[in-house]
């Protein structure tokens, strides 16, 4: 039979103010006591609002590299997007905002900070996206003159960031590559689609149509295509290889592109209409993120 020990504290011995003849020394007594209770027990700090997870993360020499650094933007950096915007391009935009609000990827050189966000995840780009966007303006989002698109009614919708569903990727090391099966036998290994590549696709001087913007992404994503033979055939070496995919192909390897990149997914939000008492579908855009920058 177990039996409970009881452990006798040794206490200094104090002799008792009563509070009623003298409250100043009762109460400083009271209060040092607590101040000396407190110090036991570790204080929780909160994560700071600068750090954002990646989720992806950057491979780099056989290291995973899953943290970076933000900050609040300043009127030094509106002025910078303020002309970035005048390209009419929004993912030129989207490129300053982050080299203007990312501060260091990891604890890699601050000075390769530029350089190693084009070979982030497009899916980790957007992350620290959120992640400037949470150090300037908060949590909290509202998303005002919201139409529901079952009944007509208007409403200001307000959330948090968090609200918004974010993919990570299981085994970052292994996941950013994979392959696709193709039709008639063949198969492509391909790869997630980074920084540079969401660059090369919309940073022309003329208007694309989304076909060629697929090819572009194509051509640089699909890292080989092997035959119903075995015959490996390397994309790199001939982009052209794009264009003589078939449609379903192209398409399928397009879809793999898209569900396996991680990161937040802002058109996969859900709103009960308080009107018609319906679920409804909702995705947050640039401007609702930056509702300062009216631009876009």
């Amino acid at each position: 039979m177990k039996t409970t020990a009881q452990v006798k504290v040794d206490q200094p011995e104090t002799e008792w103010v009563d509070p009623r003849t003298n409250p100043e020394q009762a109460h400083a007594e009271i209060a040092a006591l607590l101040e000396s209770t407190q110090s036991e027990y570790p204080t929780i700090a909160l994560p700071p609002d600068d750090l954002v997870n990646l989720p992806g993360g950057l491979v780099r020499n056989g290291q995973l590299y899953n943290t970076a650094t933000v900050k609040e933007l300043t009127g030094e950096d509106e002025e910078a997007l303020s002309r970035a915007s005048q390209s009419l391009n929004m993912f030129h935009f989207i490129d300053r905002l982050l080299k203007r609000g990312v501060v260091q990827i990891g604890d890699l050189p601050v000075s390769e900070t530029e350089n190693l966000l084009d070979q982030l995840l497009i899916g980790d780009r957007e992350q620290l996206i959120l992640g400037v966007r949470r150090s300037t303006y908060g949590e909290d989002l509202d998303l005002e003159d919201w139409k529901c698109p079952l009944c007509g009614n208007e409403a200001t919708l307000s959330m948090q960031l968090s609200d918004i569903p974010t993919v990570e990727l299981k085994n970052p090391e292994e996941d950013q590559t994979f392959e696709v099966k193709l039709r008639k036998g063949s198969k492509a290994r391909v790869r997630l689609a980074n920084g540079s590549d969401q660059v090369a696709i919309y940073d022309k001087k003329k208007e694309l149509t989304q076909a060629e913007r697929e090819t572009i992404l194509l051509s640089r994503c699909v890292l080989t295509i092997t035959n119903a033979a075995g015959v490996e055939m390397s994309m790199e070496a001939f982009p052209s290889m794009s264009l003589g995919m078939s449609m379903p192909d192209r398409h399928s390897v397009l879809r793999e592109l898209e569900n396996r990149q991680p990161g937040p997914k802002y058109n996969q939000l859900e709103y009960k209409c308080e009107a018609c008492g319906k679920d409804v579908k909702l995705s947050v855009g640039i401007g609702d993120l930056f509702l300062d920058i009216r631009w876009f």
